[in-house]
Protein backbone atom coordinates (compact mmCIF):
# COMPACT_ATOMS: atom_id res chain seq x y z
CA UNK A 1 0.00 0.00 0.00
CA UNK A 2 1.37 3.44 -0.95
CA UNK A 3 0.47 5.11 2.36
CA UNK A 4 2.62 2.66 4.34
CA UNK A 5 5.81 3.55 2.43
CA UNK A 6 8.56 5.13 4.52
CA UNK A 7 11.10 7.43 2.90
CA UNK A 8 14.59 7.92 4.26
CA UNK A 9 15.51 11.40 5.51
CA UNK A 10 18.35 13.26 7.14
CA UNK A 11 17.47 15.96 9.63
CA UNK A 12 20.16 18.40 10.69
CA UNK A 13 19.16 20.92 13.31
CA UNK A 14 20.85 23.46 15.54
CA UNK A 15 19.78 23.73 19.17
CA UNK A 16 19.80 27.26 20.59
CA UNK A 17 22.78 28.20 22.77
CA UNK A 18 20.27 29.37 25.39
CA UNK A 19 19.48 25.70 26.08
CA UNK A 20 21.84 24.51 28.83
CA UNK A 21 24.18 21.67 27.86
CA UNK A 22 22.40 19.35 30.31
CA UNK A 23 19.03 19.96 28.60
CA UNK A 24 20.21 19.34 25.01
CA UNK A 25 19.54 15.61 25.47
CA UNK A 26 15.93 16.47 26.41
CA UNK A 27 15.53 18.56 23.24
CA UNK A 28 16.89 15.66 21.15
CA UNK A 29 14.41 13.29 22.82
CA UNK A 30 11.52 15.67 22.08
CA UNK A 31 12.51 15.91 18.39
CA UNK A 32 12.79 12.10 18.22
CA UNK A 33 9.34 11.78 19.84
CA UNK A 34 7.93 14.27 17.33
CA UNK A 35 9.21 12.10 14.47
CA UNK A 36 7.80 8.94 16.04
CA UNK A 37 4.40 10.62 16.56
CA UNK A 38 4.01 11.09 12.79
CA UNK A 39 4.86 7.44 12.15
CA UNK A 40 8.60 7.84 11.73
CA UNK A 41 11.44 5.61 12.83
CA UNK A 42 14.77 6.97 14.13
CA UNK A 43 17.79 5.22 12.59
CA UNK A 44 20.66 7.20 14.14
CA UNK A 45 21.12 10.38 16.15
CA UNK A 46 24.52 12.03 16.22
CA UNK A 47 25.11 14.98 18.58
CA UNK A 48 28.00 16.98 17.08
CA UNK A 49 28.21 19.26 20.09
CA UNK A 50 28.34 23.03 20.39
CA UNK A 51 30.02 24.75 17.45
CA UNK A 52 30.47 28.25 16.12
CA UNK A 53 27.98 29.17 13.39
CA UNK A 54 29.18 30.27 9.96
CA UNK A 55 27.00 33.37 10.29
CA UNK A 56 24.74 34.73 13.04
CA UNK A 57 21.27 33.18 13.28
CA UNK A 58 18.75 35.11 15.39
CA UNK A 59 21.75 36.99 16.83
CA UNK A 60 23.37 33.75 18.05
CA UNK A 61 26.95 32.93 17.14
CA UNK A 62 27.01 29.28 18.22
CA UNK A 63 24.69 26.32 18.69
CA UNK A 64 24.58 22.56 19.21
CA UNK A 65 24.43 20.63 15.93
CA UNK A 66 22.45 17.37 15.82
CA UNK A 67 22.19 15.02 12.81
CA UNK A 68 19.38 12.46 12.77
CA UNK A 69 18.77 9.86 10.08
CA UNK A 70 15.24 8.53 9.97
CA UNK A 71 12.48 6.83 8.02
CA UNK A 72 9.13 8.56 7.85
CA UNK A 73 6.02 8.69 5.67
CA UNK A 74 6.21 11.59 3.20
CA UNK A 75 3.13 13.23 4.74
CA UNK A 76 4.86 13.32 8.13
CA UNK A 77 7.64 15.59 6.86
CA UNK A 78 5.27 18.56 6.67
CA UNK A 79 4.24 18.18 10.31
CA UNK A 80 7.80 17.73 11.56
CA UNK A 81 9.02 20.81 9.70
CA UNK A 82 6.11 22.91 10.94
CA UNK A 83 6.88 21.94 14.55
CA UNK A 84 10.60 22.69 14.13
CA UNK A 85 9.91 26.11 12.62
CA UNK A 86 7.88 27.28 15.62
CA UNK A 87 10.19 25.70 18.22
CA UNK A 88 12.17 28.25 20.22
CA UNK A 89 14.78 25.63 21.09
CA UNK A 90 15.68 24.93 17.43
CA UNK A 91 17.18 27.95 15.66
CA UNK A 92 17.69 26.31 12.24
CA UNK A 93 16.90 22.96 10.65
CA UNK A 94 17.24 21.20 7.32
CA UNK A 95 15.29 18.09 6.37
CA UNK A 96 16.45 16.38 3.19
CA UNK A 97 15.11 13.31 1.47
CA UNK A 98 17.57 10.44 1.24
CA UNK A 99 20.56 9.51 3.33
CA UNK A 100 24.00 10.61 2.25
CA UNK A 101 26.41 7.67 2.61
CA UNK A 102 29.34 8.35 4.89
CA UNK A 103 32.59 6.52 5.36
CA UNK A 104 33.28 5.32 8.86
CA UNK A 105 35.13 7.94 10.85
CA UNK A 106 34.44 10.77 8.40
CA UNK A 107 37.24 12.95 7.12
CA UNK A 108 40.64 12.45 8.65
CA UNK A 109 43.28 15.02 9.39
CA UNK A 110 45.24 13.66 6.39
CA UNK A 111 42.25 14.42 4.13
CA UNK A 112 42.10 18.01 5.40
CA UNK A 113 45.87 18.44 4.99
CA UNK A 114 45.70 17.08 1.44
CA UNK A 115 42.88 19.51 0.60
CA UNK A 116 44.89 22.43 1.97
CA UNK A 117 47.88 21.36 -0.12
CA UNK A 118 45.82 21.77 -3.28
CA UNK A 119 44.75 25.24 -2.19
CA UNK A 120 48.25 26.38 -1.19
CA UNK A 121 50.26 28.45 -3.70
CA UNK A 122 52.80 26.47 -5.66
CA UNK A 123 56.50 27.13 -5.16
CA UNK A 124 57.00 27.67 -8.88
CA UNK A 125 54.22 30.24 -9.06
CA UNK A 126 55.51 33.66 -10.02
CA UNK A 127 54.69 36.71 -7.93
CA UNK A 128 51.54 38.56 -8.96
CA UNK A 129 53.42 41.45 -10.60
CA UNK A 130 55.32 39.05 -12.85
CA UNK A 131 52.13 37.22 -13.86
CA UNK A 132 50.45 40.52 -14.72
CA UNK A 133 53.43 41.59 -16.77
CA UNK A 134 53.33 38.32 -18.71
CA UNK A 135 49.66 38.82 -19.53
CA UNK A 136 50.32 42.18 -21.22
CA UNK A 137 51.02 42.13 -24.95
CA UNK A 138 54.68 42.38 -25.87
CA UNK A 139 55.72 45.69 -27.36
CA UNK A 140 58.16 46.01 -30.20
CA UNK A 141 61.65 47.19 -29.24
CA UNK A 142 62.11 50.91 -29.60
CA UNK A 143 58.40 51.63 -29.45
CA UNK A 144 58.96 53.99 -26.52
CA UNK A 145 60.45 56.55 -28.87
CA UNK A 146 58.45 58.91 -31.04
CA UNK A 147 58.38 57.79 -34.65
CA UNK A 148 60.77 59.67 -36.92
CA UNK A 149 58.89 61.75 -39.46
CA UNK A 150 60.26 62.50 -42.81
CA UNK A 151 60.16 66.14 -43.77
CA UNK A 152 57.24 67.05 -45.98
CA UNK A 153 58.16 68.15 -49.45
CA UNK A 154 57.85 71.88 -50.05
CA UNK A 155 54.93 72.79 -52.19
CA UNK A 156 55.72 75.22 -54.99
CA UNK A 157 53.36 78.06 -55.37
Amino acid sequence: MLGDRLNEYELLYIVSPRVPADDVANVIERVDALIQNVGGEILTTDNWGRRRLAYPIRQYFEGTYVLTTLKMPPAGAVGVEAALVISEEIIRHMLISGIIPRTSGGRTRDDRDRDRAFDAPRDDAAPREEREMRDEPDEEPGSDEEPVREPEPAVAE
